[in-house]
This record gives structure tokens, C-alpha cells and sequence, in this order.
């Protein structure tokens, strides 16, 4: 019988993508016949974590804190958890692995951001750790990854073999839907004074998101789009790092668009869900991602979305949206078009809706269960011929 250990490090860190991917995948299974899966974290679970008789807890030791706490919970608490269980399986849902481990193991790895964007591994500290993980991660029986794109670099980057990944795709949680009553949006817009149109984007702050250029096309876009159209970019940036993320607000008041450009800051996910439903369009110019689950919440929510056309972009949003290539003049070139175009806006609409339906949480989890016995299977195997 299958019994696994999920890695649940990251589902003390919701906002995260790690976070909400090992949230999600724990729910399902959960709520479904994966009872062999247990959920290991390193912190005392809240009370929203399922199955909770089904959660162990390896806390560290006092003296372990911060970015240490961290190591030690990849390198010396996992492991000795896994040797204490012996589940015939442990899975990893970020990019990391122990050095020593005996229980076999696989690894989500979402993208390889850190070893081909150099604003990424800029510490010596951070590059020390990413080579680490690299040389760890090899060691798996097999990789998860998101997408397409990300599997190809993953086999370019870390010289994996492209026999052993495994291409899962995340899904979109069913709160992202189009609005049962339309109160709690109407609210929203009254309380921020938005009496237009809404570009939106949620992705986040940090450098790759390509913000600057999204401003700097929504002003050249602007005398041409409906009156009291606004930019509305909720979030925060994680750090004062100009070079992870770069300011906005000097950008915006250089080309004059205070009256047009809103950040609300830090959002809620029922507040987020609320974001989505309220624009007219979701405009995405990231220029690297894993998957891109941000541009699949907006179209689940029925918003019309434009997307670069780069990286693993394009296999998510499909024919679904408009996919630009990711500069300036073609982006701003989108927004006029598709906020003056209203069969268009509709269109892309019920595209949005039938492409995100597709992409469920319960495939993601039925998928990883089957990677599972997979690699129990490879591992077996292997044992059986070295024996």
C-alpha cells in the first residue's frame, strides 16, 4: 500500500505559490480516498488545515530560527521524520531536496527562476543554496513540474533526464468563478471611487512581472481606451530590493498618472476573488513563469485576459485570451482593442470560462497520486537491481 509524506513547509505560507500549491493538493487529498497521504510541517497547523488527525508536526529545536529554521527543516527534520514513518514515499512540492534520505522521493519543481534570471541570485548566501539544491533535487526518482515550458528547462538547466519529469498541471479553485450577485463587487468599486473600466493585474510585484512596462503601455494606451478607465494593481512588493522589485510610484508620477493608476494595496483572497470579478480586463506582461495560475483565476472569474506570449504563458491561457508579445506597443495595442470591442470582451469571456473549467485541482491531485505510485514502482525497481 502506498504511504506517502507531504512536505508541508510552505503551507504555513499561503500567499505563496509553493503555498497555495501544497494547500490545495493537501485539501484533496483530504477530502478524497488518498488516505496513505500524510501532511508533515515543522509548525503547530492551523485550525484551516483538513484531516487534521492526518498532519505531524517536527518543530526545531529552540536555538533554530528564521532562514535557518528553513534548512533545517529540508536537511535534518524531514529526513529524520521520514526514517521515523518509513512511508514508501516522500514528496517535496518546491524546489529543494535533502542530501540524505533514504526513503525515496520526488520533487515539485515549478521553474528554475533562480538559475536563469540573474536578478534572482544576486547573495552569495542565495547562489550557495541554489547550487545545493540542484545537485539534491538530480537525486529524485522523479520531478513534477507545471508545464511544458518549465520541463524543457528544467532538462536544460539541471540536466535532469526528460524521461523522469512529469508534467502536472495546477488547477483553479471553484471561488474563482463569475459573481452569484454582484453587491460585494459593486461595493468595491464605490469604495476605491472606480467609476470605469478596470485593467487589473494580481501577479505580484517582483521584476519578472514586467509592471513598468504595464504602466508605461496602459499611458500610451490611454487617450484611446473609455473614459475613466484606471490601472488597478493590488499587492505589495515583498522587500525593499529595487532590483527584485522595482517602485512603480516614481514611473507613475513621471508619466501623470496619478488619477488613473490605483494600488490598494495588500489584498485578502476573498478580496481577490472580488478583484478579479470587478475588471474589465486582466493584463498579464509577466516574461517568465512556471506555470502562470494567476491569468487562469481572472479567466475562471470570467475576465477577458491578455498574456505575454512567452514561456509557459501560452498553454494556459490557449486560445482563451489575447497573447502579445511582451513589449510596450503590442500590449498597449491590446488594451485599446479589447476595451473598445465589447463582442470581443464577450467572446474571449466564454473562452475564459470553458478553458479555465479544464484545469481542476482534482486532476492535479489524481495525477500526483499516480506519479506517486509511479516512482514507488521506479524505486522498487532499482532497488531490486542493485540487490
Amino acid at each position: 500500500m502506498l504511504t506517502a509524506l507531504l512536505d508541508g513547509a510552505f503551507a504555513m505560507q499561503p500567499h505563496t505559490g509553493s503555498g497555495q500549491y501544497t494547500i490545495a493538493l493537501w485539501r484533496e487529498f483530504a477530502a478524497s480516498e488518498f488516505e496513505g497521504v500524510r501532511l508533515a510541517i515543522p509548525v503547530r497547523p492551523p485550525l484551516s488545515l483538513a484531516a487534521r488527525e492526518r498532519i505531524v508536526v517536527r518543530q526545531p529545536g529552540s536555538l533554530v530560527r528564521g532562514k535557518l529554521a528553513k534548512l533545517w527543516w529540508e536537511q535534518v527534520g524531514l529526513p529524520r521524520l521520514a526514517a521515523e514513518l518509513r512511508p514508501t514515499l516522500v514528496h517535496i512540492p518546491y524546489f529543494a531536496a535533502p542530501l540524505h534520505i533514504r526513503t525515496p522521493f520526488v520533487v515539485t519543481v515549478h521553474d528554475v527562476i533562480p538559475l536563469v534570471l540573474p536578478e534572482y541570485r544576486a547573495s552569495i548566501a542565495f547562489r550557495l543554496y541554489t547550487e545545493l539544491v540542484r545537485r539534491t533535487v538530480r537525486r529524485a526518482v522523479l520531478v513534477l513540474t507545471d508545464s511544458q515550458w518549465s520541463r524543457d528547462d528544467i532538462v536544460r538547466v539541471l540536466r535532469y533526464p526528460a524521461e523522469s519529469i512529469r508534467v502536472i498541471p495546477l488547477g483553479v479553485e471553484s471561488r474563482f468563478c463569475p459573481p452569484k450577485e454582484t453587491d460585494l463587487v459593486r461595493a468595491l468599486a464605490q469604495r476605491w471611487g472606480i467609476r470605469g473600466p478596470v485593467i487589473l493585474n494580481l501577479g505580484g510585484f517582483d521584476v519578472r512581472k514586467n509592471l513598468p512596462l504595464l504602466v508605461r503601455a496602459f499611458a500610451r494606451a490611454l487617450p484611446e481606451l473609455p473614459e475613466g478607465t484606471t490601472l488597478v494593481i493590488p499587492g505589495r512588493a515583498h522587500s525593499q530590493n529595487p532590483q527584485l522589485y522595482p517602485p512603480l510610484d516614481p514611473l507613475i508620477h513621471r508619466l501623470g498618472l496619478e488619477r488613473h493608476v490605483l494600488l490598494p494595496g495588500p489584498v485578502t483572497e476573498d478580496e481577490k476573488v472580488i478583484w478579479y470579478q470587478l475588471a474589465t480586463v486582466y493584463a498579464y506582461p509577466s516574461r517568465y513563469e512556471g506555470f502562470g495560475l494567476s491569468p487562469l483565476e481572472a479567466m475562471a472569474c470570467g475576465t477577458p485576459v491578455i498574456a505575454a506570449r512567452c514561456t509557459s504563458l501560452p498553454e494556459v491561457v490557449g486560445d482563451a485570451g489575447l497573447l502579445v508579445e511582451p513589449d510596450e506597443g503590442a500590449f498597449a495595442a491590446a488594451l485599446v482593442r479589447l476595451l473598445n470591442d465589447p463582442d470581443l470582451c464577450q467572446e474571449l469571456r466564454a473562452r475564459g470560462l470553458a478553458r479555465a473549467s479544464t484545469f481542476t485541482w482534482q486532476r492535479t491531485a489524481r495525477e500526483t497520486i499516480a506519479a506517486y505510485h509511479e516512482a514507488v514502482t521506479i524505486a522498487a525497481l532499482g532497488s531490486a537491481a542493485i540487490g
